[in-house]
């Protein structure tokens, strides 16, 4: 149980720590994209932008930098990036300056359509968030009714209920009737989950 909390506790600082990045990732491409038109090459619009913007995403984009500056080139700094940052919208970023350097272009309209682009696919989200709230808090209501039913009976008359724990034609029932509603749990679940 201890083991399975502290998972649980690093899942969710993971994805707190995803979210934060991914929010803080279009207002860096855009400074980066302004730098750049600025007349500032991609690693000085890359240090422009670990200053300016909110930890921790600042730290990983100090950390592209470095590496930079120590030999590394600046495609694997940002694969590395990628790796260490299993974001989407992270690898949106490094597979388009990645694939900018090789074929050359403008780098700044790039990084500045794409900033655009991360900003509507949050703001999608957002929207079906809120369309898909009132499926969701159904599915639990439909989820948990069952146990509750089951509890209030079992504290207003436990030898009708007790039953369930004695007799093995109602456990397996009971069993049944679990697998069932997990069925149905996992049905509702994939109804309001949407993938952008």
């Amino acid at each position: 149980l201890g083991l399975l909390l502290w998972m649980a506790f690093l899942q969710h600082r993971r994805s707190h720590r995803m979210a934060l990045i991914d929010q803080a990732l279009p207002d860096a491409l855009e400074l980066m994209a302004r730098s750049m038109q600025a007349g500032h090459a991609f690693i000085s619009a890359l240090q422009v932008a670990a200053k300016e913007s909110p930890p921790p995403l600042s730290h990983e984009l100090r950390s592209v930098f470095e590496e930079v500056n120590f030999g590394i080139s600046t495609s694997q700094a940002l694969q590395a990036l990628a790796f260490r940052v299993a974001s989407e919208d992270v690898r949106y970023f490094v597979v388009a300056v990645v694939i900018q350097s090789e074929t050359g272009g403008n780098l700044a309209e790039t990084l500045s359509n794409l900033a655009d682009v991360l900003r509507k696919r949050s703001q999608m989200k957002l929207k079906i968030r809120a369309m898909s709230s009132e499926s969701k808090a159904s599915a639990y209501i439909v989820g948990s009714l069952p146990f509750i039913v089951f509890g209030l009976l079992y504290t207003m008359n436990p030898g009708y209920i007790g039953d369930f724990f004695i007799d093995e034609r109602l456990m397996v029932i009971g069993l049944g009737g679990l697998v069932w509603m997990g069925i149905g749990v996992a049905i509702m679940a994939k109804m309001v989950s949407f993938e952008i």
